[in-house]
Parts: structure tokens; sequence; C-alpha cells
């Protein structure tokens, strides 16, 4: 029995590696520690599964995306899991479940986001296992870790490495997933596709392998492989998937069916349709009505189209994301097919409202969107302002009658839009107590919360926050406020509808009539206040036509109808070019009628030199613009103060692009940066050379208020506190003669001190003149390392008297300055202050 005993306690060492302790911790190992570590990481991995946002509209993603906050909700899982591995590591050091039990530590950290440490585990199975299997498997997982750490240079290394070993078919399906998983980050859909083949075959269900299927079908049909395409989606139908990827499997097989003769169009639709009918796919229905408009798109169905993409809207009640793509892709209708840039704005209004800031092109969907806002800005304000001057023309009585007429219109238009929405909501309600949510369809209301929230979102759409007071409905108080006197046009056109043409303040006749009698304008005043915001508007109109909505002939019918309404407009000469260029680009021979009167008006702007000069090619216009938009960009750094980013765009456009007039602009914003980064006087130097050196430059009358400015600034600063000079004397020094203008000694002068200097060759001294002020000149003798090399010169040279100024009719002043101190006294100009400081600490502070 003692022996027995002891060949069991024999076993269980964790230094021996005979059979029985090689089969005590293997076993041991794999049913306890290691068996728990494996379910964490399967645990961990459903939770992931579950939050999953499957978009269907899009590439599904082959491994779902973690998050931080995701990740803190199994946290727990993920320290038990790593504890129970270090267990299996620790106590069953020779078991053959070592390598596998580091690599689930490394899994863990990986879905904690802990990339550094979980790298470095993996690297760690590479360097010290013994089985090829294990480091495999760590070297494909370190992949996967690399490529989302973004660390991509590093993935391709791995993947180099772990091309040239022989795995097997689980390394092997596993190398695949990774390797496609990396090129879809990248985007690079051929090489995604070309791994993801390659793993379908070795994929079981448990795998996802309906889900791999349904991913290669949907980038073969983003390829436009059709055909390619069908055949994976029926090999999805095949593996039996679970019943949400078989609906949107079938609805993308009808979107890639051949078309080819109108029996196959006609069956494309019955599919459609029987999938809008089947009552398991009440919850698809916005999905459903969504791929019957794009399919009703791509027929020419226009009008078809927009009806199934409003019904897709109205069916979707919990599904924000493919509420969003609806209105979206109405926006689009609206603003690419049928040019209807009112609607369209408000359709997009919607859509962002309703689609995830991590939506594909959010950013260019947003531009767009503000693009639309400041066109029908801009177009209400011309219509309010045209609106109010056309009454401001009629008596008191007809005034009223027109008024009275108007809102009784919008007081129909209310009650219309109204009963709609009510329908509408009447009937999202229904479809949300048909639908499978787990609300009954009988009971009563308030006992259902479900029922109660949609009811809530559903006023908060119509008619947005509302305080729980009497009379919630009366629009008194909103209609006052958009329309009191203090109140501009743009206010009123930023509460309105587009999609209805209705102000949103439900304005009450009896109650709003004289607010709507204040905003006329009847005094001269007022008029002209309302033609400035027309003819501002009509600029506009005319920019975003050309630059935004790029449509030439209605940038020119802006521009032309502000030159003709508003002939001394300030905008004339850049108007005139704008119409030169769009007629000229049309092959349009009035361009030469623009061209001539630009050149004979004004012919000094830089528009008519921009024609004049045979250097400014169409090329050069491109140019300009071009460095507009870099201007906007940098400007928009020096706003947030980062000084650098504005400086390396600014210098990197100057290099890299031609001159053109807009250069000047640049520069100008360069000195800006001057002006809040450096000293005072290196700023008023820059703008005072740019002012030299751009004198027709529209920015140059800007440039010298700056200039102004900035005197004005330092004076009114210097008359407060004084004028305070630098005490550190410790650096190179200039000695300065200060002699009066009117004495005419500047040559004579200079000739002297020339050659009284010529006795210091070994110093090698430049001279150089500069004007102090109305009344005074001076000369520099430069540079001085020291203040006693400089002081010793000042010594010989009052002794040496080389301009003899007893013979000479004038006032003198001699000093040594630091270069320090000079910039503030050539600044100041305030000779007296420095004579004072230069007593102080030189001739009775020199050593």
């Amino acid at each position: 029995m003692a022996i027995l005993m002891a060949l069991l306690l024999d076993g269980c060492s964790a230094e021996r590696k005979n059979v029985l302790s090689k089969t005590y911790h293997n076993t041991t190992a794999r049913y306890n520690a290691y068996f728990y570590a494996k379910k964490r990481i399967k645990e961990i991995e459903a939770v992931l599964k579950e939050n999953v946002d499957n978009d269907y509209n899009n590439i599904l993603r082959i491994y779902p995306e973690i998050d931080s906050t995701l990740a803190t909700t199994y946290q727990e899982k993920i320290d038990d899991c790593i504890k129970k591995a270090s267990i299996a590591i620790q106590r069953h050091k020779n078991s053959k479940w070592v390598d596998d039990s580091y690599i689930f530590i490394g899994r863990a950290r990986l879905y904690s986001l802990d990339y550094v440490n979980a790298i470095e585990t993996f690297k760690f199975v590479n360097t010290e296992s013994e089985d090829d299997d294990a480091r495999h498997e760590a070297l494909i997982r370190l992949l996967r870790t690399f490529v989302d750490y973004q660390e991509f240079e590093n993935a391709v290394a791995v993947e180099d490495y772990i091309k040239k070993e022989k795995l097997n078919k689980q390394n092997q399906k596993l190398l695949y997933l990774n390797q496609a998983h990396h090129y879809q980050v990248k985007e690079d859909y051929n090489k995604m596709v070309s791994n993801l083949v390659l793993a379908a075959p070795l994929l079981k269900r448990k795998d996802g392998k309906g889900r791999i299927y349904f991913i290669i079908g949907q980038i073969y049909q983003e390829l436009g492989f059709d055909a390619e395409a069908f055949n994976y989606y029926r090999k999805c139908l095949a593996s039996n998937p679970e019943y949400e990827l078989d609906f949107y499997t079938r609805l993308n097989m009808a979107q890639v069916t051949e078309l080819g003769k109108s029996s196959d169009v006609r069956a494309a639709r019955k599919v459609l349709n029987s999938l809008l009918k089947d009552s398991k796919n009440k919850e698809f229905k916005d999905k459903i009505y969504f791929e019957i408009a794009e399919f009703e798109l791509k027929q020419g169905n226009r009008d078809k189209a927009i009806d199934n993409f409003e019904s897709s809207i109205a069916s979707s009640i919990g599904n924000q994301r493919q509420k969003g793509q609806s209105y979206l892709r109405l926006g689009e209708v609206y603003y690419d097919t049928l040019r209807s840039y009112e609607l369209a704005q408000a359709y997009y209004d919607s859509a962002i409202q309703a689609l995830p800031q991590d939506f594909e092109n959010i950013t260019s969907i947003k531009a767009r969107q503000q693009v639309l806002g400041e066109f029908v800005k801009n177009l209400k304000t011309i219509e309010v302002q045209d609106s109010i001057l056309r009454l401001s023309t009629l008596d008191s009585a007809a005034i009223t009658a027109k008024l009275n007429s108007y809102l009784d219109e919008q007081a129909e238009k209310r009650k219309e839009q109204q009963k709609k929405e009510e329908r509408k909501a009447r009937r999202t309600q229904a479809s949300a107590f048909n639908s499978n949510t787990g609300i009954s369809s009988t009971g009563w209301y308030f006992g259902n919360p479900s029922a109660v929230a949609l009811g809530q979102s559903e006023f908060k759409r119509i008619w947005g926050e509302r305080p729980l007071e009497d009379n919630w409905r009366r629009s008194i108080k909103e209609s006052v406020q958009s329309l009191n006197v203090n109140s501009t046009p743009t206010d009123v056109v930023e509460n309105t509808d587009v999609a209805n043409g209705q102000t949103s303040a439900n304005i009450d006749a009896g109650a709003n009539l004289n607010a709507l009698y204040r905003e006329i304008p009847f005094s001269e005043d007022a008029k002209q206040e309302s033609l400035n915001k027309i003819e501002a508007a009509y600029y506009a109109l005319g920019n975003i036509y050309k630059y935004d909505l790029e449509e030439d002939v209605n940038s020119a019918d802006a521009f032309k109808t502000l030159i003709t309404r508003f002939p001394e407009t300030e905008n004339k000469p850049e108007a005139l070019y704008q119409l030169y260029l769009i007629y000229k680009e049309l092959n349009n021979e009035e361009y030469n009628t623009y061209k001539n009167e630009l050149l004979n008006d004004f012919p000094n702007t830089v528009y008519a030199k921009l024609i004049a000069n045979p250097n400014y090619t169409e090329e050069s216009t491109a140019t300009n613009e071009k460095l507009k938009k870099i201007y906007e960009k940098a400007y928009g750094y020096f706003t947030q103060e980062n000084y650098d980013t504005t400086l390396y765009i600014l210098n990197d456009a100057i290099e890299n692009y031609e001159e053109t007039v807009f250069t000047s602009r640049l520069k100008l914003l360069k000195i800006l940066v001057t002006g809040k980064t450096e000293d005072i006087n290196l700023y008023q130097y820059q703008l005072s050379e740019f002012i030299k050196s751009n004198p027709d430059s529209e920015v140059a009358p800007y440039a010298e208020e700056l200039l102004t400015a900035s005197r004005s600034f330092l004076e009114r600063k210097r008359k407060r506190l004084g004028t305070e000079y630098v005490k550190y004397l410790e650096q190179s020094h200039y000695l300065v003669y200060v002699y009066e203008l009117k004495s005419g000694l500047t040559d004579a002068i200079s000739q002297a001190i020339d050659n009284y200097n010529g006795k210091f060759s070994g110093l090698n001294l430049k001279t150089s003149n500069l004007i102090l002020n109305d009344e005074l000149a001076m000369i520099l003798v430069s540079d001085f390392e020291n203040k006693i090399d400089a002081f010793q010169y000042y010594s010989d040279f009052i002794k040496s008297d080389p301009i003899d100024e007893a013979k000479r009719n004038s006032k003198f002043y001699k000093f040594v300055i630091t270069k320090d101190n000079f910039n503030i006294f050539y600044q100041s100009k305030d000779l007296d202050a420095y004579l004072k400081f230069f007593e102080k600490n030189y001739i009775n502070g020199i050593n």
C-alpha cells in the first residue's frame, strides 16, 4: 500500500515526465481548469455574437466589432478564464494543455481589448511551444490581434511567415478566416472573398457556415458577379440558416436574379411580393419595401419606388438604421434625379436624425445636408423678403385681407397635415400591435408599458417636446416668438417644414395678425435691410449652385438676377466673372458680353486680371478653387488654435501650388499665425512687407487695418505702462547713431563711420540706414558679440569723434543697444526712455 501511495504521489508531481505523471496531469488539466477556461471563452464569444449589429444592407462582418462598453459586461468571465488557464499552466506544467491554456489567455486579452498583452502571449507560445499546431494557432490569432490593433505591417509579416508553414485543417480554416478579416478591414474585397471561398469547404454548421456563404454572396454581388452571388446565396439556404439570415438570403437572391425578359421582371416582382405577404416576415416589412423600391428604381419606375420607400419608413417601428436608409434614398432621389432640393433637404434632415453615427459615408451625408440647409435657407429668405416687400406697397386694408387669406390657407394646410399624421400614427401603432413584439392587441393601453412608450415616441415625432400644461396645442407662444419685430426671415425659414411648406409654429389667426403685420418693412431703412438680405441670398445661391450642386445654368440665372436687381452690388465683378466662366464652358457666345463688361467697368479687379492675363489658364482657375478649399481647412484649424497644423497646411499649399490671386489670402493667414505665436514686432514687419508686395490684393486693405490696429495697441500700452527695456544685456549689440533728417547728413555720416570702421577690420562691422520717425534718422553699426566690446567701441568712437559734431548743424544721439531692446526701441520710438536706460545700465553700470 505504501508503495502504491508513493507511486501516486510521484505521478502527481508537476516535474515528472513519466507515463503516469503525464496521464495524470493531462487528464486533470483537461477536465478541470482547462475545461472551465474553454467554457468561459465560449461564453464570451456568445455575448459578442448576441450583440452584433447585423446591417444586411452592407457586407456583414466576419467577426463582431468589440468596444470597451461591451467588454466591461463580460470582464468577470475574462478574469475567470485567465485565472483558470493560469491554474492549468502552473499546476500541470508537463500536460499537453499548457500551450492551449496560454492561447485561451491570449484570446481573453484580445476580447478585453488588452492588445499589448495578447500580442505578448501569442508570441510567447510561438517562441516556447514544441507543438507546431499550437504555434501555428498562436500565430494565426496573433494575425487577428495585429489587425484589430491596426498594426497592419506586422499583420502582413505574420501572414508571409505562416504561409510557408504546413498547417492542419483546423488552422487552415482559421487562417483563411483571419486573412479575410484582415482584407475586410482594409476594404480589399477581392482578396477577402478569395480567402472565404477557401475557408468555406472546411467549415461546419457550428462555425457559421451559412453566414460565410452569405458574406461571399454579398461580396460577389458588390463586385458585380451576380451569377456567383446567386450560387452562394443558394448554398447559404442549403445550409439551413437561422430565419433572419434565410430571409435576407432570399431577398438578395431576388436582387441578383438575371432579368433578361419581361417575364423575369414579373417573376422577381412576384418573389418580392410573396415575401411581403408572408406573415412570418412582418418584422421585415420595412426591409422588403426598401428592396422593392430599389428594384422599381432599376426598372425606371420612380414613382413606385418613392411610394415603396415611404411604405418602408411607415413600417420601420424599431429599426432606425433601416428608416434612416429609406429617408436617405428618398433624399438622393429628390436630389440627384428630380432636382427638388427643398424636399431633398427635408429627407436628408430626417436621415441624419435616424442613421447611426457609424453609418458608412455619414460625413459626406452630413455635408450634403448642410449644403441643402443653406440652399433652402437662402431660397426661403428671398421668398419671405419679396413677399413682405410686396405687402409694404399696399394700403392697410389690402394688407389685412392678404394676411387673413394667408393665415386661413395655413390653417387649412395644418388641418390636412394633422389628419395625415394621425392616419399615419394609427397605421404605425396598428403595425406595432400586430407585429411579433409580444404586445397584445387586447387589454388596457396604459397597462402595457411597450404600447405607452410607442405612443410617447409617436407623440414627440408629430408634436415635438411639449410641457405638461393647459392649451398645449395653442401656437401663440411659438408664433409670436418666430414672428416678433426683432426676428429675421432666416428665423422663420429655420422653423419651416420644407416637406409640406407650412411653418412649424401653428399660427393662430386672431392672435398673430399683428405679429405678421409688424414684419412688413414700411420705412426706407427696413426696406433696404430686406433688399440687402435678398441680395446676399442671390449671391449665396449662385455659389451653391456652382460649387456644391454643380448646376451651371441655375448658377448663371442666380448671378444674372443678382446684377439685374442690384446693379451696384459689391459682388458684381465676381458675378460677371462667374457668368463669363459658365457661358464660356457652355460654348455660349454670351460670355463675351460679361467679359467686356468686366474689363471695361472693373479693369483693376483680380477678376479682370484673370481674364486679361494670358498666363491664367483654366488650370490656374482650378488651382484657385483648390486653394480656396485649402484655405477653409487651414482657417478651421486656426480658429481651433491649432497653429502648427495651420502652418503645415499653408506652407504645403504655398510651396506646391502655382501662385494665383488667392495665394495672398494664404500668406496673410500665415502672418496671422505669426501674430498669435511670435513677437509682435515680427508680426508688424511681416504685415508691412505683405502690403508692399501685394498692393493690388483684395486683402491688402485688411492687412493695413491689422497693422494700424497693432501699432495703436502698442502705443496705448506704451502710454499706459511706459516703455520697458530688457535688462538682460549679455547678447549681441548694435551701436546706434541718431541724427536729424533735415540736416541732410546721411551720406556724409555713413561715409565717416565706414572710414572709422576700417580700423576694426577684424570685427567685420556693417552699417545700415533706418528712418526712426518724421524728424530723426539713424545709422546702425553691427554686430558686436557682447556688451563689453560694444561699449569699448562706443567709448573709442566718442573720443575720436569721426563725425566732427562741432562743425555740424544738427543734434546727435549715440548709444549701444541689444538686439532685443532695439526691437522695442524701434517700435516705441521712445528715444528719451532708452537714453535713460542707457545712462543707468551702461554709463553708470559698466563693469
